[in-house]
C-alpha cells in the first residue's frame, strides 16, 4: 500500500496523471513479478524428464530419483521421490503438492493398473500443453480489448495532431498575420 503511494507521488511529479497512473500500479505488478520469478520448476518440466527417464528404460521409482535429482531447487519432488521409494507411489500422493498430486495418483493408477507409464505421461504432457495454448489463445483474443485504452489515449491525439496541425498553422497565419 505505501508502496503504491510513493509510487503513485513520484509518478505524479515526474509524469504528471499518467506517471501517477503507472507509478501506483507498480505496486499491483511487484507481486506478480516475484511470483513469476520462483525458482520451483514447472510441471511441464518435471513430466518432460520423467518422459525421458521412463522412455530410456529406468523404473517410474528411478526415473523419480533421477528427476528430483536434476532439479535439486524443487523440494516437493525430492521428498516424493523418497516416500515413492520407501512406502510406494500410493503413499506419496499426500505429501504432493498441490501442482504434483495430480500427477502422482495418475502415475500410481497406471502403475497398479499396468498400464504404460509413458503414455501416461506423454499423455499428462500433452494435455499440460494444450491448456497452456488454450490459455495463451484466450489471452490473445482479448488483446485487441485491452489495447483499446492505450491506442485511444496515445495514437489518437498524435493522429488528430498531425491531421489538423497544418490547416490549423495556416489558420493561426491568417488570423495573427505574422507569417506572411
Amino acid at each position: 500500500m505505501i508502496l503504491g503511494v510513493v509510487g503513485a507521488s513520484a509518478g505524479l511529479i515526474v509524469g504528471g496523471p499518467l506517471g501517477a497512473l503507472v507509478g501506483g500500479s507498480v505496486a499491483l505488478l511487484l507481486p506478480k513479478i516475484r511470483a513469476s520469478r520462483s525458482p520451483q520448476p514447472s510441471t511441464r518440466l518435471v513430466l518432460l524428464l520423467l518422459l525421458v527417464e521412463l522412455r530410456s528404460g529406468l523404473s517410474v521409482l528411478a526415473g523419480l530419483q533421477h528427476v528430483s535429482a536434476s532439479l535439486p531447487d524443487h523440494a516437493d519432488l525430492r521428498r516424493i521421490a523418497r516416500v515413492a521409494t520407501v512406502s510406494g507411489l500410493t503413499a506419496a500422493i499426500p505429501l504432493a503438492g498441490s501442482g504434483l498430486r495430480p500427477v502422482v495418483a495418475q502415475l500410481a493408477r497406471s502403475q497398479r493398473s499396468g498400464g504404460s507409464l509413458t503414455s501416461t505421461v506423454r499423455r499428462m504432457l500433452e494435455q499440460s500443453l494444450a491448456e497452456e495454448r488454450t490459455r495463451r489463445l484466450a489471452r490473445a483474443r482479448s488483446l485487441p480489448v485491452r489495447l483499446m485504452v492505450p491506442v485511444t489515449l496515445f495514437m489518437l491525439p498524435g493522429l488528430v495532431l498531425m491531421l489538423y496541425a497544418p490547416s490549423l498553422f495556416q489558420l493561426f497565419a491568417e488570423l495573427t498575420g505574422a507569417w506572411s
